[in-house]
């Protein structure tokens, strides 16, 4: 079974999915970076404001989370997501996760704002650990 993304901004490779989940109710596409090194799926501010995520219905994560300029960054939970990625015309893969990480970033100024706006969110460990990723000049292929 193959997921097949593309290489985005600096070749980074990228893949879409679904988000699902119940409680807050979230069920939207949503662009993931393959990120060898971040622990857990992760969804971006940008990308927590379009999907409709209200914070105050996330639980607030204790594990820190260090984002630009080395500063903690307050992080949620989103518990019992549904990562769904189409394998095919009309096949689903999908990956159920028992949290995935949600930023609130808090910039002091415009410049931190425009950086925290270019965030994106990550595909991290949890999921590709099930994986090979293979890159090719035009995509990123997830391989089980």
């Amino acid at each position: 079974m193959k997921i097949y993304g593309k290489r985005g901004r600096g070749s980074l490779g990228y893949v879409n999915a679904y988000i699902m989940c119940s409680k807050p109710e979230v069920h939207d596409p949503n662009r993931f970076y393959v990120d060898t090194g971040a622990s857990r799926t992760t969804i971006a501010d940008r990308d927590a404001a379009r999907l409709g995520l209200d914070y105050e219905q996330l639980e607030e994560s204790q594990i820190p989370v260090v984002g630009i300029g080395c500063k903690k960054v307050k992080n949620y939970l989103l518990r019992d997501v549904m990562v769904v990625f189409r394998i095919a015309r009309d096949s689903f893969h999908i990956e159920a996760l028992p949290m995935v990480t949600v930023l609130r970033n808090e910039p002091q100024n415009e410049e931190e704002q425009k950086l925290v706006d270019q965030l994106p969110s990550l595909l991290g460990v949890d999921v590709l650990e099930k994986y090979n990723v293979g890159f090719s000049n035009k995509r990123v292929i997830l391989e089980k």
